[in-house]
């Protein structure tokens, strides 16, 4: 018995058991624990759920308002190309003629040029209020609206374009008070001030 007791195969009753006891599921304490981990884990979750959500829709406002702004941006780009488009028609010498005729005028050469000239100064007041435009919406750098102020600014030295903004500025005050703030700068030559 006393050479046999170290190799007998049956194990002892507190080894059997420890061994039923670790094949049972966990009770008590460790299933406590358990649950509080995966209760921890659900609250992470939602609390991940719910900053994915609310990113998403700073996003989706965020993408609005850029659609909105270049939404605007086209808009007033394709007002501005019509009135170019109009203008220029208009500056034929026969479409010229024709307007002063239809209007009760007599078409003489010099009215003529005079009215073409004044088509050609509406385009540039055109160009100019889409560029002033475009920078209000923030889709022109500063850098990229100073250089083409500076462009403007020479324009507006010819006199007869400053003439041409002195005639139309007090319908432009009213209506476009900002534009008509940043023509008046260029005409002082004053540099162009960002949004």
């Amino acid at each position: 018995m006393g050479a046999n007791a170290g190799c007998d195969s049956t194990p002892p009753a507190a080894a059997l058991a420890w061994r039923k006891a670790a094949a049972q599921p966990a009770t008590g304490e460790c299933q406590r624990e358990n649950s509080m981990s995966l209760s921890d884990l659900a609250y992470f979750a939602s609390a991940f759920s719910g900053f994915t959500a609310t990113a998403s829709l700073i996003y989706v406002a965020i993408q609005t308002r850029l659609s909105i702004r270049h939404t605007r941006a086209q808009i007033h780009q394709g007002t501005a190309a019509r009135t170019t488009n109009l203008l220029l028609g208009l500056s034929n010498a026969d479409a010229v003629a024709a307007w002063i005729e239809g209007n009760g005028g007599a078409p003489t050469p010099e009215l003529i040029r005079e009215r073409q000239f004044y088509y050609q100064c509406g385009i540039m007041m055109v160009a100019m209020e889409d560029y002033f435009s475009q920078h209000e919406e923030g889709l022109l750098s500063d850098e990229q609206f100073a250089r083409g102020s500076a462009t403007f600014r020479e324009r507006l030295k010819e006199p007869g374009l400053r003439d041409y903004w002195l005639k139309q500025r007090g319908g432009f005050v009213k209506a476009a008070p900002r534009y008509s703030a940043f023509i008046d700068g260029l005409c002082a030559g004053e540099a162009a001030v960002g949004r």
